[in-house]
């Protein structure tokens, strides 16, 4: 807005001082507010992640083995406290 009179620019910069504060603290809070949603509520659909199910097989199939030869190797467990 161009003034001819630098005094009167000063004086209407004055009177509007208050709105144009208000209307810059009004912007600085909406742009933390959607910083703030986007840092914490990511997308859920994009966070999940296939399970892959061969990595359960094999770790099942681990298991199972390592039973099998602390069976056949004769492992003994200890006692829990139970009498025999």
């Amino acid at each position: 807005m161009p003034y001819k009179n630098p005094e009167d620019k000063k004086q209407w910069e004055r009177e509007h001082r208050e709105i144009r504060n208000a209307r810059r603290r009004k912007s600085r809070l909406e742009r933390q507010t959607d910083d703030f949603v986007q840092q914490t509520a990511p997308n859920p659909i994009s966070q999940q992640k296939s399970k892959n199910g061969w990595t359960m097989l094999v770790a099942l199939a681990v298991a199972v083995g390592i039973t099998l030869i602390g069976v056949f190797v004769g492992v003994k467990l200890p006692n829990s406290g139970r009498a025999s």
